[in-house]
């Protein structure tokens, strides 16, 4: 029986199992991630300084959505939600391969903190941009990840 203020509440079994990582393999794993994740986050900085959203004062509205950081953010889901039904379904979570491609290389390539400043800069805008960015970006995440998970593999 587990101790501690939970044991009052819930009994051993539903208890969840540890997922803890030995300290060798957290350092092993951390180390995976982070490359990973720098990895992504060039990538991702790289499209951004390709096809950036304009902050001149004077621009439209449509220009000053981020449309590139949408669409990675886009991409990240629907990558994610297919590496997660396929390749990486059997997992656990702390399965190198999984750290690897959903936490480090999709953490750092999907930006939903810099969406959120962007929203930001959209809404002084225009509201009308700001209203139209958020609810794209939120709509487009949902849609992607129900046609991820409605999509079936070719095999």
């Amino acid at each position: 029986m587990a101790n501690g203020p939970l044991a009052l509440h819930y009994p051993h079994w539903a208890m969840a199992p540890a997922l803890s990582l030995p300290p060798r393999r957290l350092v092993a794993a951390g180390a995976l991630v982070l490359v990973a994740g720098a990895a992504g986050t060039a990538l991702r900085d790289a499209a951004l300084t390709w096809w950036p959203a304009a902050t001149a004062p004077g621009a439209p509205w449509p220009a000053v959505i981020p449309w590139t950081l949408t669409i990675i953010n886009t991409i990240g889901v629907v990558v994610a939600v297919r590496l997660l039904r396929t390749f990486l379904r059997a997992h656990d979570p702390n399965n190198p391969w999984r750290l690897v491609w959903i936490t480090g290389f999709l953490g750092g390539f999907t930006s939903y903190s810099s969406l959120v400043a962007a929203w930001a800069v959209a809404w002084h805008r225009s509201v009308v941009a700001g209203l139209l960015e958020a609810t794209l970006s939120v709509a487009l995440g949902v849609l992607a990840a129900e046609v991820s998970l409605r999509w079936r593999s070719h095999r």
